[in-house]
């Protein structure tokens, strides 16, 4: 369930199709928009209602098509994606430039985001960041485990969207099996899992029963939209651009990040020592205050 602080949204598109969107914090406030993770949703904003209020700041988290109460987009793309968030912020009539976060795969939208409105986007983080899986050029670094992840998307697509709809039964009925299994994913033996917080658990479970919603769907769709050629350049994202990434992240080692701050002009690695693929949820405040502090 959302928290007490925020708000659920509609926004219809042009072409007939929902787009669902949680505000966080109050509407006449500038904005940052928030890319949630893979098999996620908007719900995965930590709680921060009183930092809001004192940086005059909004966070808007939309849910991806199929995610949520997005309705399926089958022919997702980076590209109409980045289309879709910002029809959403004309029509919620956002104020100002937007600041522009994105975490693990969401990274990947919120570059989308960023290359195609440079007007539109002062500042953008990205937060233990997946890279893109369409370019060679990234999948040389790729580890065994992603590589073969991206050959069973590109060559086994069926058995991926069969794979997809029965996790998705298991989120939906089975959520807090679902969220420990993730969690010894990300964690590894059981006696970290027990460390991890209570909040950030029920959060993190809360967000992936709603990124499963449509039978899956929209996390198979997600995985097709990354796993295509770059729509665009990334040499054309011209936001103040920090990497945010852990020493101990084994979803995504660091040692790849140099295809970034290679191509992005105005890139700077944050690399904090001992933080792994979740360190957004321990760094939240101090992200969003660089980000609105580039905001102006």
């Amino acid at each position: 369930m959302p928290t007490p602080f925020a708000q659920p949204l509609t926004v219809s598109l042009p072409d007939g199709r929902r787009l669902g969107l949680t505000r966080y914090g109050n509407p006449a406030h500038p904005a940052v928009i928030f890319h949630h993770g893979y098999a996620s949703s908007g719900l995965s904003v930590p709680p921060c209602a009183a930092l809001l209020a004192e940086l005059q700041l909004q966070v808007l988290a939309p849910d991806r098509p199929g995610a949520g109460h997005s309705d399926v987009d089958e022919n997702l793309t980076l590209d109409s994606f980045a289309a879709d968030v910002l029809g959403a912020v004309d029509a919620l009539q956002v104020p100002g430039r937007l600041g522009v976060a994105g975490w693990s795969a969401g990274g990947l939208h919120g570059l989308a985001l960023a290359a195609r409105y440079p007007g539109r986007v002062a500042s953008l983080h990205l937060l233990s960041t997946i890279l893109p899986f369409g370019d060679p050029a990234a999948y040389e670094d790729f580890t065994m485990g992603w590589k073969t992840i991206r050959y069973a998307n590109e060559y086994l697509p069926a058995l991926g969207r069969l794979a997809f709809a029965e996790i998705s039964e298991e989120w939906q009925e089975k959520p807090d099996a679902s969220i420990d299994k993730f969690l010894r994913l990300i964690f590894g033996p059981p006696e970290q899992v027990v460390g991890f917080e209570p909040a950030n658990r029920l959060l993190l479970r809360d967000a992936a029963v709603q990124g499963f919603t449509h039978e899956g769907q929209g996390v198979y769709f997600d995985s097709r939209a990354i796993c295509q050629p770059l729509p665009f350049s990334l040499a054309a994202v011209q936001a103040s651009t920090t990497i945010w990434h852990g020493t101990a992240d084994t979803i995504w080692p660091p040692e790849s990040l140099h295809y970034l701050t290679e191509r992005i002009p105005q890139a700077r690695i944050n690399l904090l020592p001992g933080e792994g693929h979740m360190l957004y949820l321990r760094h939240w405040a101090a992200i969003l205050r660089q980000a609105r502090a580039e905001m102006g």
